[in-house]
């Protein structure tokens, strides 16, 4: 009996010396290298910006600076599409930042070849926060980021811009400033989606007040860098929180969000007149009509914008880039080639370059300007007026750059690819 006592003694010895060894320490290791990764995380890839050995001179709108939150994952889209289109339609040097991702090898790598080729921008670099704050998705860290331009901007107004950004016209300054204040494009009327109708309800519980309008509607998105600040600090007291935290609630639980929605509410209820705001009505019919049909739970009643929207403010603009992912049936190298070619064509290519324009109308509407993200404004009559008026403004450039832009498309608009 005695025997047997010893050897249940040992044997519990032996069990718990392996509990020990296969269980209980390397889980104590584990978490000490958890605690451990995540000190690290934070310490070796922090925020800053590489210094420029150079300053562009000729910057056109020197007071704003294009702001782009990428990853070199993105790098084809940026060069084949938005850099590309800058080169025929941004005159002079463009102020721009490029923000990557800190902790990131191939962002790194990355940058030395974005700092040396057009359109010369500035490369910063965003450290990383816990990824539950943004659920762990690239598109959400993204937004997320987009709330904090005070660490890398150098300008008063930053001008957010997406790597498939796709400027379809000379950019003139009176399509980004108006009497000095920023122009913002946004929707109302019906919900284009069940995605959209979803993302002004998370908009409106942000704000505890329904939503005005869908931003996602123009490029640049342009704000004054201290309305963003303003507009984080805003939220985060609203709630009694930190930012982050609400972020991570709202991103989580919603699962729909849209910075841009968020920001353009803000400015609208806080500084507005700061701001020139025009209002592209998303009708329920052909004819430009909407009652309310597919309204968002989240949006404001079609009678707010009859009290608190003036008429001009209804009035057509033009834009000069698509979100061209969402413009028709963009993988068709066809379809990119017109798309790229036919604001120089209205600019003054049926002039210069004949047959490269011969696939538009030189008296029809330029109808890449009133698209974006499948919305459609070319219902409304009036956009044929804002086409003169944009043009007319256009042609006030110098005759030497403009041909010269012009020119430049022509030589190369056949060759082109999306992603060469």
């Amino acid at each position: 009996m005695g025997s047997i006592k010893v050897k249940w003694v040992l044997f519990r010895k032996h069990r718990f010396k392996t509990f020990l060894l296969t269980v209980l320490i390397p889980c104590v290791i584990i978490l000490l290298l958890i605690e451990t990764k995540e000190f690290v995380y934070q310490k070796d890839f922090p925020s800053y910006c590489l210094q420029r050995s150079f300053e562009l001179n000729n910057v056109f709108v020197p007071e704003l600076e294009l702001y782009l939150r990428m990853y070199s994952n993105d790098y084809k889209t940026y060069k084949g599409m938005l850099t590309r289109s800058m080169r025929y339609y941004w005159p002079g040097n463009a102020s721009m930042v490029v923000v990557l991702d800190s902790e990131n090898e191939k962002d790194h790598k990355l940058a030395n070849t974005l700092v040396q080729t057009y359109p010369y921008p500035r490369i910063c670099f965003q450290a990383p926060v816990d990824p539950k704050v943004y659920h762990g998705r690239g598109h959400e860290r993204m937004q997320r980021d987009y709330f904090y331009p005070e660490l890398f901007a150098s300008k008063e107004y930053i001008g957010y811009i997406d790597t498939d950004t796709l400027f379809v016209t000379r950019v003139t300054k009176d399509l980004l400033f108006e009497d000095g204040k920023p122009v913002i494009i946004g929707f109302y009327g019906r919900a284009f989606c069940g995605f959209w109708s979803k993302i002004s309800e998370t908009t409106a519980a942000l704000f505890k007040t329904k939503e005005v309008m869908r931003c996602m509607s123009i490029f640049p998105v342009i704000i004054k860098v201290q309305h963003v600040v303003a507009a984080r600090k805003y939220l985060a007291k609203l709630h009694n929180t930190t930012f982050d935290e609400l972020y991570e609630k709202y991103v989580v639980a919603f699962d729909s969000f849209a910075q841009y929605n968020a920001l353009c509410q803000y400015i609208w209820m806080f500084h507005r007149d700061e701001y020139t705001f025009y209002f592209q009505l998303i009708p329920h019919t052909l004819d430009g009509q909407w009652h309310g049909e597919k309204l968002s739970p989240g949006r404001q009643a079609p009678e707010y914008y009859e009290l608190n929207v003036k008429p001009e403010q209804k009035i057509p603009k033009a834009r000069s880039s698509v979100h061209y992912r969402y413009f028709h049936d963009w993988p068709n190298p066809v379809t990119f080639r017109r798309t790229l070619m036919s604001g120089l064509c209205y600019s003054g290519g049926f002039e210069i370059c004949k047959e490269k324009c011969n696939f538009f109308n030189k008296t029809a509407l330029q109808v890449e300007m009133f698209i974006f993200d499948f919305n459609d404004w070319t219902w409304d009559k009036r956009c044929i007026e804002a086409q003169k008026r944009h043009y007319a403004s256009v042609q006030k450039e110098s005759e030497e750059t403009l041909r010269s832009a012009i020119q430049l498309g022509c030589d190369e608009i056949d060759s082109l690819t999306i992603y060469d």
